[in-house]
């Protein structure tokens, strides 16, 4: 079975329980089934699933690890085993309000390599979430890293990389998600570049509303799974760890002029955490 997120009609979870039925009336079914399937899908909000892969797909064999690594790392999707973890579905309504922060960390009063650009997710209306091995995790925030964390070997590193937070609802635990952001010229402007074209100043904030989630991720929800940390450190220098992240396959895009906009607050130092280096490396899952 595919392990890639995909998108399930909200009226059924799962395609493998659809009674069989002859193929003389599979269009009979169908007919009939169309104007609640219609109504269904108006009414909700998106939901994508990314179900385990079959139980007997055994575990990465090698020098790896699944305890948790310091993050982030370069990803070889020619070294990674085919995964078989917890199934993520994601709960995103289908607009959000908030807050835009510019968030100052230490060293306060001046733009430094932990700093970053961040869109805190509203109390009021549907909060999105996303449910992990059947626990809720909450989306707290939305930051974005320039350039990228993460790298995929054997390319470029993109020039942003945006997080999508999510803390568990009981007790403490994060499952985080990477999206690399291309720099591509268009008419018009993504959700990625309302969040980084006109920041607040450092330390300000600002109200956003609107702001469409789903849109935020690639549309191909093929993601790398693997067990790491935060990369921005607690007030005493420490990444906590575990993180369960899951960085997408592919890209999102924002305007050229904004991404360069947005790399130019912190100047060739940047506002990322450098590939690190793990004895014994992070065993990394594919789920497509």
């Amino acid at each position: 079975m595919s392990s890639q997120m995909r998108t399930l009609p909200p009226w059924r979870s799962d395609r493998r329980r659809i009674p069989a039925f002859p193929p003389s009336e599979r269009r009979l079914v169908r007919y009939r089934l169309a104007p609640l399937a219609a109504a269904a899908v108006l009414s909700l909000p998106l939901m994508w699933v990314s179900a385990p892969a079959q139980a007997q797909v055994k575990p990465c064999v090698g020098h790896g690890t699944d305890a948790a690594v310091q993050s982030p790392i370069e990803i070889d999707r020619s070294k990674s085993c085919p995964g078989h973890g917890p199934a993520i579905a994601i709960h995103y309504p289908n607009s959000v309000d908030g807050t835009l922060l510019f968030q100052d960390k230490a060293p306060l009063g001046e733009i430094s390599e932990h700093d970053d650009v961040r869109f805190v997710i509203g109390t009021g209306g549907t909060q999105p979430y996303i449910t992990y091995g059947g626990e809720r995790y909450n989306l707290n925030n939305v930051h974005f890293h320039g350039h990228a964390e993460h790298k995929f070997a054997g390319q470029a590193t993109a020039p942003l990389e945006a997080h999508f937070v999510h803390t568990k609802a009981t007790g403490t635990g994060y499952v985080v998600f990477g999206v690399m952001i291309d720099a591509k010229t268009f008419l018009g402007q993504t959700q990625h570049d309302r969040l980084i074209k006109s920041p607040p100043a450092l330390g300000a904030s600002k109200p956003i509303t609107g702001i469409h989630l789903n849109d935020m991720l690639p549309a191909d929800r093929a993601t790398y799974r693997y067990t790491g940390s935060l990369t921005t450190p607690d007030e005493v220098g420490n990444y906590f760890q575990p993180v369960n992240w899951v960085v997408f396959d592919k890209h999102s895009k924002a305007h050229r002029l904004n991404v360069l906009g947005y790399r130019a607050l912190w100047g060739a130092e940047g506002n990322f955490r450098e590939l690190q280096e793990n004895h014994p490396a992070a065993n990394i899952y594919s789920y497509h």
